[in-house]
């Protein structure tokens, strides 16, 4: 199987070991105990895409590899993590390490990024670098072939590894040390920010361990030094990846594109994406609750189940209509302006939320199965969403409530395996219904959605999904039912012969990434 994922850590949890052996595993067993905030943690251990499990594909596989430096709150935030390792197995999660990189004696550009990571992938065998020669013939097959992104421009600098008052990125630092990089190899997107507080632009909130307070957005859209980054990353015919970024900020850097404030405009592409499944006007009709904590806005949102379109229930799937994923326009914008997509295997961006997971119901005290999000009150306000618009566009039996979700989990195991699989299948039904309703033909959209699994992310994975390898069983789901899911909808029954699956679950798995990323090597 031919295979192209464009976001994920092939050695990120590798790198936390005292001394980093990038072929080693981290295994589930290593997990001694569940932290109560964190009751998935052995599934995020497992989660891997490692050579050796990419090996039993027999064929090309490209991925994109991130280069990311630990931000300083996420590093004390997976310090106590340790204490649920097995005694044995806390060298792997090395508390030096972590320490130094809270104190920034680990400094995040020149010893993480370049030292730890790229230098890793420079001298392993297992891996080839591609570059612009590498198209001119076929790509091995013995080796993983991969390109580089950069996740979040903090990863860039050597100064403290994080923004307050006083301490911003300079977005000179932030280019000088790009260049560095691509002295080494080509870069192809880059992250404006990831999950902390940035001086170049507001942040969504991504961040679900433990004491979630530092991760809280607090800005407003794009700053002027995040202006003066992208324009640098563009004058280096380098897309910039909107995931992570807050929706004001993608909504800035979206409308100066079209308002041509931004000069030499490379695509926008969102290489991890999870979609809301609306667009951002009817927003704040689904949130049932709204309330000021630590500084943020609180906000519990409901998952509607979209009834005009007569879905089957129970099993049907809900989309997380937090503002890390992206709403109907975005999606339009980015397909119109030859930018790809890549489908996350988080199974929260996906939108399943599991009855075990911290608070699931939120502190509402309602049925309803909630997505939880802190948002910037600056932003909230810059906005302009009414008060009395929330809440407006909750319909009581169109909401996911415990008792659905625990029928649609509980049965059997073939029958949750389908649920899980079929939030895929909703997502590339909306892809295609978004692009349909906005003038875009099947046959451009279906050339700009690819896979962007994040593995290896410390995301929250689909138990029947856990690793790369079950790949190849979601590509034999999504051949065989993709059909049949869109037919049984009243919108894309519509339009559904339009589309050959044989043809895009190839494209999706591979011939997309592969042109993508091809293209934007062959761009001088």
């Amino acid at each position: 199987m031919r295979y192209f994922d464009f976001h994920c850590h092939p050695v990120l949890k590798q790198l936390f070991n005292d001394t980093p052996n990038i072929d080693a595993f981290i295994y589930r067993s290593d997990v001694a105990a569940l932290p109560k905030m964190c009751s998935d943690l052995p599934s995020i251990i497992e989660t891997q895409t490692h050579p050796t499990q990419l090996s039993e594909f027999s064929d090309e596989v490209i991925l994109g590899a991130v280069l990311y430096s630990v931000e300083r709150y996420v590093a004390q935030t997976v310090i106590p993590l340790q204490n649920y390792l097995k005694k044995t197995s806390r060298f792997k999660l090395s508390e030096k390490l972590l320490n130094n990189i809270v104190q920034n004696t680990n400094k995040p550009f020149s010893d993480f990024l370049m030292k730890r990571t790229l230098n890793e992938y420079i001298q392993s065998s297992s891996y080839h670098i591609l570059t612009k020669d590498s198209f001119k013939k076929g790509l091995p097959k013995n080796k993983v072939n991969v390109f580089f992104t950069i996740e979040g421009c903090h990863s860039l600098v050597d100064s403290p590894n994080y923004c307050d008052t006083v301490n911003k990125y300079k977005p000179s630092d932030i280019l000088k040390n790009l260049d560095k990089v691509q002295e080494k190899v080509k870069v192809i997107s880059i992250n404006i920010t990831h999950l902390q507080q940035s001086s170049l632009c507001n942040q969504a909130f991504g961040m679900q361990v433990a004491d979630s307070k530092p991760f809280f957005p607090s800005g407003n859209g794009l700053e002027n030094d995040g202006r003066t980054v992208v324009q640098g990353i563009f004058d280096r015919k380098i897309c910039v990846d909107v995931k992570h970024m807050s929706y004001k900020s993608r909504k800035d850097v979206m409308n100066e594109i079209d308002s041509g404030k931004f000069k030499n405009v490379q695509p926008l592409v969102c290489t991890h994406a999870g979609f809301t499944g609306m667009p951002f006007k009817d927003w704040a009709g689904h949130i049932q609750l709204k309330k000021p904590l630590s500084g943020a806005l609180y906000l519990e949102i409901t998952k509607s189940f979209h009834m005009k379109n007569d879905p089957r229930r129970p099993g049907f799937p809900t989309f997380n209509a937090s503002t890390i994923n992206l709403f109907d326009e975005e999606i339009a914008w980015i397909v119109k302006n030859d930018g790809v997509i890549g489908v996350s295997m988080d199974r929260r961006i996906l939108g399943y939320v599991d009855k075990h997971d911290d608070d699931p119901i939120g502190i509402s005290g309602m049925e309803r199965i909630v997505d939880k999000e802190f948002f910037s009150k600056t932003e909230w306000a810059a906005l302009g969403i009414k008060n009395e618009d929330i809440g407006k566009l909750i319909a009581e039996d169109e909401c996911l409530t415990m008792g659905e979700l625990e029928e649609n989990t509980e049965s059997s195991i073939p029958q949750r395996n389908e649920y899980f699989y079929d939030h895929v299948l909703y997502h590339l039904k909306h892809y295609f219904q978004v692009c349909i309703d906005n003038g875009i033909p099947i046959s451009k959209a279906r050339k700009q959605i690819t896979i962007g699994t994040d593995y290896d992310g410390l995301i929250n994975p689909f138990l029947n999904m856990l690793t790369v390898k079950r790949m190849a069983d979601l590509k034999s789901y999504i051949r065989m039912n993709l059909k049949y899911f869109l037919k049984d909808l009243q919108d894309s029954k519509q339009w559904a012969d339009q589309l050959d699956v044989d043809t895009f679950v190839e494209d999706l798995f591979y011939n997309n990434g592969y042109r993508f990323v091809k293209t934007r090597f062959e761009i001088e």
